[in-house]
């Protein structure tokens, strides 16, 4: 049976009804709406969003991850002869990329609200891009680590940005398994600069330039030329999108994204901007609950990226094809991040989506620790670093998720996922300095703190966590809705966000 459309439009009740008829009408619709669009009607309007929405993010979130890789390749190639730097003025300039990359996420997540995704991001590509670059032309220590200062600062809004876009297109069912998808551009990131350094590998030397410039330049390059044609093919939300969506489309994933925040009461989420949400956003508990996690993966992927050529090459492979074996680890990384997304929707687990990547990448750092000091079993310890790979990546998109599902209102939820990805950063810098090139190939530091860390943040405490929550959803479930409603109003209950009696929590 087909549902009954109601006879009055929102955009009627505007002129028949109060404010709360508006409300009230709009929310009928939205109501009919969602009968129309189930089953196969819905699942075909989620493909249609992810054939133009998804891809164009992951090549963004692609070029600008690329460098994190690179560095490490960098190494390999010369870098640290050429710029005539010691390995701790290396670890250093390592570090002060997550410096400024820590302050950035917040300002920049806040301009992107307010002028526009289609704008802001690919602004903040060419701008990656042209600093790329520069860094492939740098000569000195005091050149290279101005270049990451100001790659930091400017890279910092990409990766929450990207992730407040997918917030606006998809419901709390479908944005997990989005967001792996996206996040998978950084295992993927991975993979594509290990094979690249690879066959620019070859070039070391061409018309006098070292390997590791031809790197920067050609991958800089690429993120320019990207960048500009993301003016072109970014799609920012429902209601700035031309062509592809019908009106009816478009008012369904409007009002499916507004009216998310409330449940079935009806209330709905804030939608405009405010000084008030961001700061609610860093008083919030939930913002720094989920920034421990993220920053310990933070910590542990950082400081395994810059070193794993080196410790693929300690086991017995040359530097070209060191480079060529650190990709399988990503590639498999990117299939177990996309199908922890995939089952974390499908059975509505975010706990569990986040420990048990973490207890793989704890096995793997036990294989790897246990047999990296023995050269003549290589390929137990390339089985390590699958695992550890494996486990790590899933991570990041299952907290992003969590924390995007757990804030409501659009600023608040923008400034949050900033501030968390800021604060997790900081973990790139301690990242950068606990393996020490002294103590290669056991690295008897980075890997105990990094094995510790994940333990103690990646699998202990996410299990206290989901204990906190679920009793909050207790509390709030133990009372009615008719009460709720009597004693606040919509708008009260709008304001509060996810402070409101009746939002619940993700577990």
């Amino acid at each position: 049976m087909e549902p009954i459309k109601p006879s009055t439009t929102s955009k009627d009740a505007e002129v028949e009804g109060s404010v709360a008829d508006v409300t009230s009408t709009e929310y009928e619709y939205y109501c009919w709406l969602s009968g129309t669009f189930s089953d196969e009607r819905l699942n075909k309007l989620v493909r249609k969003i992810d054939y133009h929405v998804l891809p164009q993010l992951v090549i963004v979130y692609l070029l600008a991850y690329i460098d994190r890789s690179n560095s490490g390749n960098a190494k390999l190639f010369g870098a640290l002869q050429d710029l005539h730097m010691s390995s701790q003025q290396w670890n250093t300039a390592l570090s002060v990329f997550f410096v400024t990359y820590a302050f950035g996420g917040v300002p920049s997540n806040i301009m992107l609200n307010r002028v526009g995704p289609r704008f802001w991001l690919p602004t903040l590509l060419i701008g990656c891009g042209i600093i790329i670059v520069c860094g492939g032309l740098q000569s000195s220590y005091g050149g290279w680590t101005a270049f990451r200062v100001l790659l930091g600062l400017i890279e910092a809004g990409i990766f929450p940005g990207c992730s407040f876009i997918l917030t606006s297109w998809y419901s709390p069912k479908e944005l997990h398994t989005r967001m792996t998808v996206f996040y998978s551009a950084a295992s993927i990131a991975g993979a594509f600069s290990g094979l690249l350094a690879y066959g620019l590998g070859y070039l070391d030397g061409t018309w006098g330039y070292r390997g590791w410039r031809w790197i920067y330049v050609i991958e800089g390059l690429l993120a320019v030329v990207v960048g500009l044609a993301s003016f072109f093919w970014i799609s920012p939300d429902p209601a700035r999108v031309k062509g592809w969506l019908t009106e009816e489309e478009k008012e369904f994933l409007l009002l499916r994204h507004k009216y998310s925040a409330g449940g079935e009461t009806g209330v709905k989420e804030k939608e405009e901007f405010s000084w008030e949400d961001v700061k609610k956003a860093f008083r919030s508990v939930h913002t720094y609950a989920v920034a421990l996690i993220e920053f310990t993966v933070a910590t542990v992927v950082y400081g395994i990226s810059f070193v794993l050529p080196t410790i693929v090459e300690n086991l017995g492979y040359s530097n070209v094809k060191a480079q060529a074996m650190t990709a399988p680890p990503y590639v498999f990384a990117c299939l177990v991040t996309i199908f922890s997304g995939w089952a974390a929707d499908r059975y509505r687990q975010r706990t569990l989506s986040i420990i048990l990547p973490n207890a793989m990448a704890v096995i793997g750092f036990v294989i790897i620790i246990a047999s990296v000091r023995y050269p003549h079993v290589p390929g137990v310890t390339y089985f390590g670093i699958l695992l550890m790979a494996g486990g790590l990546y899933p991570i990041s998109p299952a907290v992003m998720a969590w924390v995007a599902l757990n804030m409501a209102g659009h600023t608040k939820r923008a400034a949050g996922i900033g501030l968390m990805i800021s604060i997790s950063q900081l973990g790139g810098i301690l990242g950068s300095n606990i393996f020490l090139s002294n103590e290669a190939p056991t690295y008897p530091i980075g890997f105990g703190l990094c094995l510790a860390m994940l333990a103690a943040f990646g699998v202990i405490w996410p299990a206290i966590y989901y204990f906190i929550l679920k009793n909050i959803n207790n509390k709030r479930a133990a009372m009615p809705a008719e009460d709720i409603l009597a004693k606040y109003t919509s708008e009260e209950l709008t304001e509060m966000g996810d402070e409101s009696p009746l939002f619940r929590y993700s577990l």
